[in-house]
């Protein structure tokens, strides 16, 4: 029987009976409101924000100890993810998001204080007592784990996987740590930034020197917005260098570039930018800054002026390619001579922004 199926099924037959008597309840975050809570399980929507720990959504439970797990149906793996108050090391549901629907299970008679999980589930059956638990940890080990690099499955949408590399000196066979990633989205156009975070155990076999791939639970869309992702690998065991356990970088990551400045035509015209992207990331409807500044120098001596037009352009590049941009600046070179300076400043993350800048006097001063 498929999971849904089975979720369905455990969970209308535990759901709460038409004649029980609320014994606690949740004080959700506005525009959410206190809900009543009925033994056995509860279906939710919770008004947390994005990325709030799990244990901060049953501190929000009263009495103290009434919630005995908390569920979360991830329909990408067909499967739910669960929250245990009493292994909370042992659950591979660690946070919730905005209007996320859970299932809040309550004990028949809330307790006053923590409660031991129950037995788990027969085989096939929805999970009702301790989520997916993480392996005994392997003190006896040393190996020094690093989150070498983030990259994306697809451009412009994918999923981001995380590498690993053990530097040993001891192998790991099937040996499960924690992975947690974090990530803040940065809509283009200025819309609301909004993040989340998400911890899972992974299973881990690497020699010294291997690096392995992993999925981080992390989708991005470069054509939508930009991304800040970290990804952090926690072993149980000893790692006698914890420092390169973190690894962050930004979606798209790309050197953008003013190459050129030209008039469409002379004497009078419209001046152009080119702009080039060295990469690595290719480029989908990402929205950058153009900026450019125009002194205007009048022949005979007339007074100096000039503008500072700054205007968004909408880029979509792969590395290596080129495209021309308006800038808004026009000259009429039988009345003057222009200096013209043109910046491109993109919200995500440029390794060589000495380059975004590009100068030209049109024509050459007298």
């Amino acid at each position: 029987m498929a999971v849904a199926a089975v979720a369905a099924a455990f969970l209308a037959a535990h759901g709460p009976s038409v004649r029980a008597q609320p014994v606690a309840s949740i004080a959700l975050p506005a525009p959410g409101s206190t809900e009543q809570l009925y033994p056995r399980c509860n279906n939710i929507s919770l008004t947390f924000p994005d990325g709030t720990s799990c244990q901060t959504v049953v501190q929000a439970v009263t009495p103290a100890g009434a919630v005995e797990t908390l569920w979360r149906f991830n329909p990408s793996q067909n499967r739910f993810e669960g929250f245990s108050p009493a292994y909370p090391q042992a659950s591979d549901l660690l946070s919730v998001y905005f209007l996320d629907a859970v299932w809040l299970c309550i004990h028949e008679a809330p307790a006053t204080g923590p409660q031991p999980a129950p037995p788990p589930p027969p085989p096939g059956a929805t999970p009702t007592a301790t989520p997916t638990a993480v392996p005994t940890s392997e003190p006896s080990l040393t190996a020094d784990l690093a989150v070498t690099h983030l990259f994306a499955t697809a451009s412009p949408a994918g999923d981001v996987r995380a590498r690993i590399t053990n530097n040993g000196p001891d192998s790991l066979t099937n040996v499960n740590v924690q992975l947690s990633c974090t990530v803040g989205v940065n809509p283009y156009g200025g819309g609301i930034p909004s993040g989340h975070g998400a911890g899972f155990p992974i299973t881990v076999s690497l020699t010294p020197g291997q690096t392995g791939e992993f999925g981080t639970g992390i989708s991005v869309d470069t054509s939508q917005a930009w991304y800040d992702v970290t990804c952090t690998v926690q072993p149980s065991f000893n790692d006698p260098n914890p420092g390169n356990n973190s690894y962050s970088r930004t979606f798209p990551t790309t050197d953008l570039t003013v190459t050129d400045l030209f008039p469409l035509s002379l004497p009078q015209g419209d001046i152009h930018a080119r702009i080039t992207s060295n990469g690595p990331d290719s480029l989908t409807n990402a929205d950058v800054q153009l900026s450019c500044t125009v002194d205007v120098h009048p022949y005979g001596g007339g007074i100096a002026f000039g503008q500072a037009p700054s205007f968004p352009i909408t880029v979509s590049l792969s590395p290596g390619q080129t495209s021309e941009f308006p800038t808004s600046i026009s000259v009429d070179t039988t009345q003057a001579w222009y200096e013209v300076t043109c910046t491109v400043q993109p919200p995500f993350a440029d390794p060589n922004p000495g380059n975004n800048s590009y100068s030209e006097t049109i024509p050459p001063p007298p």
